[in-house]
């Protein structure tokens, strides 16, 4: 009994921490699109770990698809995705069928920037849909990139 204590206080922990994150992230825009230095060559970005990735796949409609894979033993994911403002506005985000059940909270305040953080009490297994992403107004066709990615364990450690 007393190590299922323990790993409730990791999650609570866990939890705490990405709550903390998203409301800071609401604290400010980080900069703005110009002041920024991320690459957004193409709509189709990786960003890579030692074995967990995450994708982001054009879905066909203007949106996005923020694809996980290899995600065994991940519990927490918080990513930041930097768009072109002047061609995609109001994106809406919606949990994907990987992070079902999980506690999910997004920033899309600041155009041209979305963050995202998610915590799950239970690691994720396999590949699949973290999450998709719309936008209200497609107006030809826009870049997109990860601009950053970080994924923990349920013990609260980075995954490399």
């Amino acid at each position: 009994m007393r190590g299922r204590g323990n790993k409730r206080g990791n999650w609570l922990r866990i939890a705490v921490l990405l709550g903390m994150a998203a409301v800071l992230w609401g604290c400010g825009n980080g900069g703005d699109a110009a002041s920024t230095a991320t690459s957004s060559a193409s709509q189709s970005s990786t960003a890579a770990s030692k074995n967990a990735f995450v994708s982001l796949v054009p879905s066909g409609d203007g949106g996005l698809i923020i694809q996980g894979n290899n995600m065994n033993g991940v519990a927490g994911i918080a990513l930041t995705i930097t768009y072109d403002s002047s061609v995609l506005a109001a994106p809406t985000v919606t949990q994907g069928g990987l992070t079902a059940g999980s506690v999910m909270a997004t920033n899309t305040q600041y155009a041209g920037t979305i963050k995202l953080a998610i915590v799950s009490n239970t690691a994720l297994a396999g590949n699949g849909e973290i999450a998709a992403v719309s936008f209200a107004t497609v107006n030809g066709i826009g870049n997109a990139s990860l601009a950053s990615v970080e994924l923990i364990d349920g013990n609260g450690v980075a995954v490399p």
